[in-house]
């Protein structure tokens, strides 16, 4: 790695710590200068860079006794999820809860439940789309969920990220969710073949029957 390069990121991950130990007023330039113990303009090409990755943005304007107003920034909600979180560690401790104490079917139940609401705010968007089209757009929400998923030439998406792989390894019932949830948005019933968990290179999702034809 270019030293440089890997001094700028060791600064600027300095930089968001700093300002997480210090959201409610957010730091300016000269206290985040004299914090790090570096200059201000030093601090100043970093947090263009931060800036332009949407990590941080100006939440206050503060002014010294007899000088100009200085800008104080914060994090963004894109910087703060740059920290660890434990989501999985949550969901899991959830899944776990409800089958221990409701039983499989009742987490099967509340994963059909979930699919729906997630689908329900995409549908009307999709409603009016032709069949292809929708296909192309459900796998651009995939993306944006981080599946990297493609369309195979027959129709079946493919997604070669499972992003529940930690939850999907404890309990299939997170596969059939993602079938819910891709029946829903594509409109016709898809099955999940080939799975990551099984040691495939991806999970593939074909139409349990064809799609109906363009225009109906």
């Amino acid at each position: 790695m270019n030293t440089a390069a890997a001094q700028g990121s060791d600064s600027r991950n300095a930089i968001l710590s700093s300002l997480l130990r210090n959201k409610a007023a957010g730091l300016t330039l000269d206290e985040l200068g004299a914090t790090l113990g570096i200059s201000r303009n030093a601090v100043r090409q970093h947090m263009d860079v931060l800036e332009r990755h949407g990590l941080v943005q100006v939440v206050a304007r503060r002014t010294a006794t007899g000088g100009r107003p200085s800008r104080a920034y914060g994090l963004t909600e894109a910087g703060l999820e740059a920290f660890p979180r434990q989501y999985d560690l949550l969901a899991e401790g959830m899944l776990t809860t409800v089958r221990e104490e409701l039983g499989e079917e009742a987490l099967e139940a509340l994963l059909a439940r979930m699919a729906h609401r997630v689908a329900a705010g995409e549908q009307e968007a999709l409603a009016t789309l032709p069949e292809h089209a929708r296909r192309e757009a459900v796998v651009a929400l995939m993306n944006g969920l981080g599946y990297d998923a493609r369309i195979l030439p027959d129709g079946t998406i493919v997604a070669v990220n499972c992003v529940f792989h930690r939850l999907a390894a404890k309990t299939r019932a997170v596969c059939r969710y993602d079938e819910r949830l891709l029946s829903s948005l594509l409109g016709y019933g898809v099955r999940l073949g080939a799975c990551m968990q099984d040691g495939a290179n991806g999970c593939a999702f074909a139409a349990v029957a064809p799609a109906a034809p363009e225009g109906e």
